[in-house]
């Protein structure tokens, strides 16, 4: 097998509108998109890349290309790459890499290619997924008098099949990528034509995220990364070529990456991390900060350029106008700004020193081994029982969502039927519960040995091993699956940011436990997550114990301090006939350690 490359070269319209432009001719740091790939593409196969240059190409862009690499061949039309692909053998697969969706992380090419040697004749495609705000988006289904009928929310990564551009395709010859009538214009255009022929295809997301080139955003973010990279592999934070001139009295305040030949006037001050590109002039008294100026470009004396990739000379009244869309670095802000909402949700427990954090652990895992070793015969002997009570395996490991929504296996004795989950639906209409989990008082699913289990809590015990695993803690919200997780943003955000645990604040401060409130259950898992501390996790730890569970509630004003005042907000529950919902409702409890609820809480209590 052999591998063939082929780079879609294209003119976005970030670059400027001068007919030379060319993405793979463009700088990323000290060297051009198209050498950052040649690197990584020669890793993979040694035979050299096809340029397939963009539809506004000159009679020169061949020249251009063989100046740097004359072993690139350079294609325009259909015809020309049909010539190409007849001389190649039905084995061969074609690697074909469009540089408009960039992976962050040099890997990802390899990793494309462990997943296509394992199916070497499926097309694989290495993808990028659209970034959600919040991690979420919502999906309103209407009729045609305009009744809401279905809303749909879909989460990161969870239900998320929102693809946003496609890096690189591994296609086998055999599959006909290309044909002599027309040439996709994007590696979604080529991804969709292979489905709608039939060629089994298999998509492999990019773990470590993804640059959108074509914007001005994501091309200063890609030219971010490599110049901090290079700054930190050479020690050194300012990068400059050769012929240049730098007049004494500009500032340069690193990283900065000057190329050849560039003109850095009085008073001129560079801020990084900043590109100027070769023969590229900034003028006497002109600020450049968090940019990336084009080769032979001006910026006029007195501008001001930030956050801009600038590859055209600006007019008089853009001077001082920067590009909004490129208030830059919108996937990496975002990110930062849901961490640090994260960290608001959990108020004080976000602050606690990482001693806590690391000491947590350290109790997790000396308490769930030596809870192992102790009771490993009192749990052979469970094992044993529930095997010879029902037919069917001894633990059931459910999925459930973990730290960052990861989800792993939280393993239990197994209580129920083996086809419990099957069936259900038969029993939905006399679901006591009012939130998106199941219960019934006197569930026929459940086995004979699997009711007293679940009455003792002895079903939980195998739930060591996950903190063993470091799925769980002792302490923390209960583990649920995605399903029961997506119904509210908010609670989801904050839940997940701490370890699920065996025992915590709503499983021994519930009410009314029949009914299973889900207000209440958010509540409770925020209380704990803004007020997680070792003083809260010894007193959950000692009410489960003194409650048998939580079989007696306790109060939760006895639990967590007082919240900020917030008076007369109650959580109210809807009274549950038969799983529907009517429109009385009352206060659950009068708490105070509940009805002190915080701002927060409130908020997510009206959503």
């Amino acid at each position: 097998m052999r591998i063939w490359p082929i780079l879609i070269d294209s003119q976005p319209g970030c670059l400027g509108s001068a007919p030379d432009r060319s993405l793979l001719a463009t700088l990323l740091g000290r060297a051009t998109v198209f050498e950052h790939l040649r690197d990584r593409i020669a890793e993979m196969t040694p035979n050299p890349p096809t340029i397939l240059a963009p539809s506004g190409a000159g009679d020169d862009y061949a020249a251009r290309v063989a100046a740097s690499c004359p072993a690139v061949r350079v294609v325009h039309t259909a015809r020309e790459i049909w010539d190409l692909l007849g001389g190649l053998e039905i084995s061969d697969v074609l690697l074909v890499v469009d540089p408009r969706c960039l992976p962050m992380q040099q890997a990802e090419l390899l990793a494309l290619m462990s997943c296509f040697s394992v199916e070497q004749q499926v097309a694989h495609h290495l993808v990028a997924f659209e970034s959600g705000v919040a991690g979420t988006k919502e999906q309103v289904n209407v009729d045609s008098s305009g009744h809401v009928r279905s809303i749909h929310r879909f989460y990161e990564p969870a239900t998320w099949p929102f693809v946003a551009g496609v890096a690189a395709s591994l296609v086998p010859m055999s599959s006909g990528a290309f044909s002599d009538t027309g040439l996709p214009a994007s590696l979604a255009d080529l991804r969709h034509q292979l489905m709608a022929r039939g060629v089994s295809s298999r998509d492999v997301p990019i773990a470590g995220g993804a640059f959108d080139l074509t914007r001005e955003h994501g091309l200063l973010a890609a030219n971010e990364q490599w110049i901090v990279a290079e700054a930190a592999g050479t020690g050194c934070p300012l990068l400059v070529g050769t012929d240049h001139r730098i007049d004494a009295t500009a500032r340069l305040l690193g990283p900065v990456t000057i190329h050849a030949g560039a003109v850095l006037k009085e008073n001129a001050t560079i801020v990084g991390p900043t590109l100027i590109g070769a023969g590229a002039t900034v003028e006497a008294g002109a600020l450049v900060a968090h940019a990336h100026i084009g080769p032979g470009r001006t910026v006029p004396a007195g501008a001001i350029v930030r956050d801009r990739a600038w590859f055209a000379d600006a007019a008089p009244d853009e001077r001082h106008a920067p590009d909004d869309r490129a208030l830059p670095f919108s996937e990496r802000l975002t990110r930062l700004t849901y961490e640090t909402r994260d960290r608001d949700i959990r108020a004080d427990a976000g602050t606690l020193p990482s001693v806590y954090v690391r000491a947590k652990r350290a109790v997790d895992v000396v308490a769930a081994a030596i809870g192992l070793v102790v009771l490993s015969p009192f749990l052979a002997l469970i094992g044993f029982i529930v095997k010879l009570d029902s037919r069917g395996p001894m633990f059931y490991g459910g999925e459930r969502e973990g730290v960052g929504g990861r989800v792993f296996k939280c393993w239990k004795f197994r209580t129920m039927r083996t086809d419990a989950h099957a069936v259900q639906h038969r029993f939905k209409a006399i679901d006591k519960m009012d939130g998106p989990h199941f219960k019934l008082d006197r569930d026929p699913r459940v086995t004979r040995i699997g009711h007293i289990l679940r009455t003792t809590n002895l079903d939980e015990l195998p739930q060591l091993y996950n903190i063993l695993l470091g799925h769980m803690s002792l302490v923390g919200p209960r583990p649920s699956p995605f399903r029961e997780n997506q119904i509210c943003v908010p609670w989801r955000n904050a839940r997940l940011s701490v370890r699920p645990g065996i025992t915590g604040l709503w499983q021994v401060c519930r009410q009314d436990r029949s009914l299973g409130d889900f207000h209440q259950w958010i509540e409770y898992d925020l209380l704990y997550v803004q007020q997680m501390s070792p003083v809260l996790d010894l007193k959950i730890l000692v009410a489960t114990v003194l409650t048998l569970g939580g079989k007696i509630p306790v109060r939760a004003s006895w639990m967590v301090r007082s919240q900020p005042a917030a008076p007369d907000l109650w959580l109210e529950r809807p009274t549950v006939v038969h799983g529907a919902r009517n429109s009385d409702s009352r206060p659950v409890s009068q708490d105070p350690g509940r009805s002190q609820a915080s701002d927060y809480t409130a908020s997510v209590r009206s959503a």
